[in-house]
């Protein structure tokens, strides 16, 4: 039910299915970045051991570097439980350096670092955690599995869906990581203005559109929706719809080969988009590193609503609360009580096609790299299971704005308090819920060439929101740049 015109109906979407996978023609395209880390994607990894005697029979304390990609609060919280953990004890000492502004960044540097020699890798490194198949392939990963095993860790104390995202071949292999999801920011003030209830935001596409609708024709804000548009929504999209974006089951029953994104979910979601743009309801924003203008669309009041990243919380918190109090923004939101020209957010769930909230993690993660000295991957475990104590997953979500890889943070006093008494602890209260409530069972894909793929979704839609292309062929132009940079990869 997809046409390559513009239509002036409203799409609707379908239910959920499961690809099996398509023949898909190869690009001509060539990426470098699509090249196997080591030559030859790898299959299932060995079983790897980890060394804590190391640790015990080293001579005198052993150094440990970090390299991240971190800034403002979240680099606060990393270098305060650097400097924690390093005082707390004489075996291990952490040094945390900081590779750039960006995940991407801080991975190019591990990459060109890896390429010429292991000599110069750090032993820790965080990076995002859609590098995960390219950093499994490389070989250079000790997987955190091995170590928590051997020290005898609870991992049922990690939640499902982590567990269940960041294991490849039957090995858990990131050690630490500090998640987001995509949620829903909005204006109170805005909704309450255009007589819709403002504690009730829309759960699910169609009534993204409605609301958008609302907001227009009451003439509250010019361009209502803020949409920045990246790939991880469309990714999210399609999985809660049961929907494969590669091959292989999602690259899980083996090496996604094949680009399978072109679908009528795929279609209809941009379909609905691209009618939003034409009736002025979309305020679209390209995905480009380090923007802002999507914000600033709601701090300007020229949009009302934004999906973005949970991790955002702490900034629309500070520009669109200012001096609101949890209880004044939270449901008890009087409109009667305030000037509704005044700023006021809130958040929802992921607006889904068929349900809200179905939207997996995403983030950093950590590895430990195999390429280091016996006791410097034994350190850094060390350190990891020192971030993972209940104490400091609860410093990562009240003052970094990250969600907790762990479980069981519920009766946490910190957290209990942020969550009630601070604006950005109540913006972020459907983002733990999504995360506590993700389904194991639809991990995110798995791809070696990551940066390709996130770039031909991206590309994809964005000649039809920003140049006027046609869906279907743009659809299947991505896919195709895709499915060929997959096959370089698998070599």
């Amino acid at each position: 039910m997809t046409t390559t015109s513009r239509r002036r109906h409203r799409p609707s979407f379908r239910r959920p299915r499961r690809l099996l996978g398509l023949a898909l023609a190869a690009a001509l395209v060539a990426a470098a970045c699509s090249e196997p880390p080591t030559g030859v994607a790898a299959s299932a990894p060995a079983t790897a051991e980890c060394p804590l005697s190391a640790l015990a029979e080293a001579d005198g304390t052993v150094e440990v570097t970090l390299w991240y990609s971190l800034g403002g609060p979240t680099q606060e919280v990393l270098l305060d439980q650097v400097d924690r953990f390093n005082a707390a004890q004489d075996q291990v000492r952490v040094v945390a350096s900081n590779q750039g502004a960006s995940f991407q960044e801080v991975y190019r540097k591990y990459q060109s670092a890896a390429a010429a020699s292991t000599d110069q890798l750090p032993d820790l490194l965080m990076t995002e955690d859609t590098t995960l198949q390219a950093m499994v392939d490389g070989g250079n990963v000790l997987p955190a599995q091995a170590c928590m095993e051997a020290d005898e860790f609870d991992m049922d104390t990690l939640a499902p869906v982590v567990r269940s995202s960041y294991t490849v071949g039957g090995q858990l292999y990131p050690g630490f990581a500090h998640l987001s999801t995509p949620i829903l920011y909005y204006n109170k003030s805005h909704f309450a203005r255009a007589g819709l209830d403002p504690n009730d935001p829309p759960d699910t596409l169609d009534e993204l559109y409605e609301t958008a609708q609302a907001l227009k024709d009451a003439g509250v804000s010019d361009r209502p929706l803020s949409f920045k548009s990246s790939w991880n929504y469309y990714k999210n999209w399609l999985t809660a719809a049961g929907v494969d974006l590669v091959n292989n089951d999602n690259g899980r029953d083996g090496l996604a080969t094949e680009a399978t994104f072109d679908t009528p979910e795929m279609r209809d979601v941009i379909e609905l988009l691209q009618q939003m743009d034409d009736e002025g309801l979309l305020n679209p924003f390209a995905n480009i590193e380090g923007g802002r203008d999507h914000y600033l669309a709601l701090a300007s009041q020229q949009s009302s609503m934004l999906i973005e990243t949970s991790t955002a919380s702490s900034a629309i918190a500070s520009f669109l609360g200012g001096g609101l109090d949890a209880e004044a923004a939270g449901e008890g939101f009087d409109p009667d009580a305030i000037d509704l020209n005044q700023l006021v957010p809130g958040t929802g769930v992921f607006p889904g096609i068929e349900a809200g909230g179905e939207a997996g993690p995403g983030g950093g993660v950590y590895y430990i790299l195999n390429t280091s000295e016996p006791a410097q991957q034994a350190g850094s475990w060390r350190f990891l299971r020192f971030m993972l104590e209940q104490q400091n997953s609860a410093q990562w979500f009240t003052e970094g704005g990250y969600l907790p890889m762990i479980t069981g943070l519920d009766d946490d006093e910190s957290v209990q308090a942020f969550l009630q008494d601070e604006v950005a602890g109540l913006l972020l209260t459907p983002a733990l819920q999504q995360v506590q409530e993700a389904s194991p069972d639809e991990p995110d894909p798995l791809v070696g060439p990551a940066q390709d793929f996130t770039d031909g979704i991206e590309d994809a839609v964005d000649a039809v929101l920003f140049e006027g292309a046609d869906i279907a062929p743009s659809l299947q132009a991505g896919q195709e740049e895709v499915t060929e940079s997959l096959g370089r990869y698998a070599g």
